[in-house]
């Protein structure tokens, strides 16, 4: 039912298949924890899930054993491309059993609610009895009961996996490639298969090895005649038709029947393998036999000493079998001790394979999946703050084939390079310490912070200043023609109508201002520092605070840099500010914790978040307005991000925009009014680019609050 499936192949279109390189780069993985990586990861499951289901299922990382407990999803913190699958299809099978399954039925199960398992009791009573009751265990608390429970709960998780599988694959087949990469992790390993097909757990007195079998049903190389039972347990299970199994009663139903048949045929076997055992008064061992005597004469009773050398069955204590139960049908030492699969045809090495594989197996059915790696404390807070933040990873800068010339010569068929984007600046994010970018609060960055506010205030008591003249964008001005030949009647001109009067109309004409949002992108690459920055903020500020004041006047506020996480210095693009979501005391709070970071990556982060700017400037008028005082540039791990190559691609950004309809303004911010904007970047904005001298920026706040009435 379930063939080979590449473990990554469902993926394949946004992941890479080897697991030493990073997802979206091609390059080799750095060593280190990607923060970032494995919160993408979590928010691509979850949505897969929650498309799945149809709920709000929470899917976390945690270094624990349990993958679900009823609400949650689980996956390990060693998620990397080459097992995404993998865990994808965990995560969809537990998040289905949540959807999906009656906890309530596993609940009265444990508890033998209304009895439920009286035929069950009745049955292991009635075979295993003994002078201190149906158990004489070695601990107190064992009991046929607990016995019963143990076995129905694997048998019903069995046939429960296989409804709720079916289930997806019925209702959301573009997922099945998921399910594929999990069976074949834990069902059709080629250990599994070559046991099954070989005959293997052949033990007709073994539960484990009926269960090991019953768990494969799936597999094609399933054999049938392995064991006694099988063949009718096979056609109870009915895994062809289990869709007839509305519910998990349904399913219980099928566990208990599947006990009852497989308990009935370990009883048998038991008995059948008691009465083929010799009596120890007339045989024994040939190892146990005297060297100087045969065996007739010292084993078989017939020799000297009319009991023989042999003890007597009287004193001897019940045998105990691989499952615990006694084979003599008298007691139960340990009716949940571990054992070992009947298995020994196999060589040692291919037997450790089978083991280890079963053992993932019966964690499967159990819902104890054994996730690899942990995170600290502080790394599931940062975890939490990135996945709340939006934090994830955009491909930008393949070399197309218009860039293919100015590419550098390593990298003419390049891919292109992973760029961070934050959809959004939160205080749990700042606390979080992740980002250089964003100032950390502590005592040593006191001073700082204060400074910052103060520029943030003088941005936002600017903004009052500019917002009173932008409110007359809330104005509405009427026109109102009269004494037309059509359009409404006119009230006023009734009267004129039996004096032969035809022009009694009267047209109304509104005038508005359009629906405007800006984007404001600023460069805080290291050289932006100082004054710089402090007046980019300032002018910033002063416009989102303005068109607060107005209801059909949007501002975006991103900030750009570079930063480094997982081991590798990636760009960076912040959406600090989002008017359509955000109130303006957003800014008064968090905006001084910005600050420089690293190098200038511009086109590279401008292409990360092209969707959002034209999406954003559908139906309306719409602004992109750049601050930056350098040339593009950004080198890591083999990509060369400058000169030519570099300039061309953001020419190829800024041409999208303007293609779309966007007004786009790129300030190089200068010490002085008299320098002249380089070659570069006239070649990325053209007549676009403007040179500015840092202090004037305030003013240009002015004019382009101007420009917006």
């Amino acid at each position: 039912m379930f063939g080979n499936y590449n473990n990554y192949g469902n993926s394949s279109f946004w992941l890479d298949n080897n697991s030493d390189v990073d997802v979206l780069t091609g390059l080799k993985r750095e060593s280190g924890k990607d923060l970032v990586q494995l919160a993408a990861y979590k928010r691509a499951i979850a949505n897969f899930v929650q498309i799945v289901t149809g709920k709000s299922i929470p899917v976390k990382f945690q270094g624990k054993e349990s993958y679900t407990d009823g609400k949650n999803v689980t996956i390990g913190a060693n998620l990397k491309d080459d097992n995404f699958d993998i865990a994808v299809g965990l995560a969809l099978h537990e998040g289905s059993h949540i959807s999906i399954t009656d906890f309530e039925i596993i609940k009265a199960l444990a508890n033998n609610k209304d009895n439920i398992l009286k035929d069950q009791i009745e049955l292991v009573n009635n075979y295993y009895s003994g002078p201190d009751g149906p158990f004489d265990t070695e601990s107190e608390n064992y009991d046929a009961r607990a016995y019963i429970t143990k076995k129905v709960k694997d048998l019903l998780n069995i046939v429960e996996d296989r409804r709720i599988d079916y289930f997806i694959f019925k209702n959301s087949p573009g997922y099945k490639g998921y399910y594929h990469a999990m069976y074949d992790k834990y069902f059709n390993a080629k250990i599994v298969t070559k046991a099954l097909a070989e005959g293997e757990a052949n033990n007709p007195t073994s539960w484990d090895d009926y269960l090991f079998h019953i768990c494969n049903f799936a597999n094609p190389q399933r054999n049938l005649k392995t064991l006694p039972a099988l063949q009718e347990v096979w056609e109870i299970f009915d895994l062809k038709n289990i869709s007839r199994l509305g519910d998990t009663k349904a399913a219980l139903d099928v566990a208990l029947e599947i006990f009852n048949t497989v308990e009935k045929a370990i009883q048998k076997a038991k008995d059948e393998l008691e009465d083929e055992q010799p009596d120890n008064d007339n045989n024994c061992p040939d190892d146990s036999c005297p060297n100087d005597s045969t065996p007739n004469e010292n084993c078989n009773g017939e020799g000297e000493g009319e009991g023989g050398s042999g003890n007597s069955s009287d004193d001897t204590d019940v045998d105990i079998n691989d499952d615990g139960l006694g084979t003599t049908g008298k007691t139960i030492k340990n009716p949940d001790k571990v054992q070992e699969l009947d298995i020994s045809e196999l060589t040692p090495n291919q037997q450790n394979q089978l083991r280890k594989a079963w053992e993932k197996q019966k964690a499967f059915i159990s819902g104890d999946v054994k996730k690899q790696g942990k995170l600290t404390k502080n790394d599931e807070k940062t975890m939490d703050a990135l996945d709340k933040s939006g934090t994830d990873t955009s491909k930008c800068g393949a070399t197309t084939e218009e860039l293919k010339e100015s590419a550098p010569w390593n990298q003419k068929t390049h891919q292109g390079v992973d760029v961070l984007v934050v959809k959004d600046l939160t205080q749990q994010l700042i606390d979080s310490d992740t980002f250089r970018m964003l100032i950390c609060p502590n005592d040593w960055n006191e001073g700082t912070l204060e400074n910052n506010q103060d520029l943030i205030n003088q941005g936002l008591n600017l903004g009052n200043q500019l917002g009173r003249k932008l409110q007359i964008r809330n104005e509405e001005n009427t026109l109102k023609n009269t004494r037309l030949s059509k359009g409404r009647i006119d009230k006023r001109l009734l009267a004129s109508l039996g004096y032969g009067a035809e022009n009694v109309f009267s047209q109304e004409f509104v005038t508005k201002y359009n629906d405007a949002v800006v984007h404001l992108s600023i460069d805080v690459s290291g050289s932006m520092s100082g004054e710089r920055l402090n007046k980019s903020q300032i002018a910033a500020v002063a416009i989102a605070k303005a068109a607060s004041m107005t209801s059909n006047f949007d501002v975006i506020i991103s900030y750009r840099g570079t930063d480094r996480v997982g081991g590798t210095t990636k760009p960076i693009i912040l959406i600090a500010y989002d008017s359509r979501k955000d109130k303006i005391s957003k800014i008064k709070n968090l905006f001084k914790h910005i600050r420089t970071s690293g190098i200038t990556p511009e086109g590279l982060c401008f292409e990360a978040i092209a969707d959002e700017i034209i999406s954003s400037s559908n139906g309306v008028d719409s602004y992109f307005i750049n601050f930056s005082d350098g040339e593009p540039y950004y080198n890591e791990n083999g990509y060369y991000y400058y000169g030519e190559f570099a300039a061309k691609h953001t020419a190829r950004q800024i041409k999208a925009m303007k293609e779309r309809g966007i007004k786009v303004l790129s300030f190089f911010i200068n010490e002085s009014k008299d320098s002249e904007v380089n070659a570069s970047f006239k070649t990325m904005y053209g007549d676009s680019a403007a040179n500015i001298e840092v202090n004037n920026l305030i003013r240009l706040a002015k004019e382009l609050n101007g420009m917006f009435i």
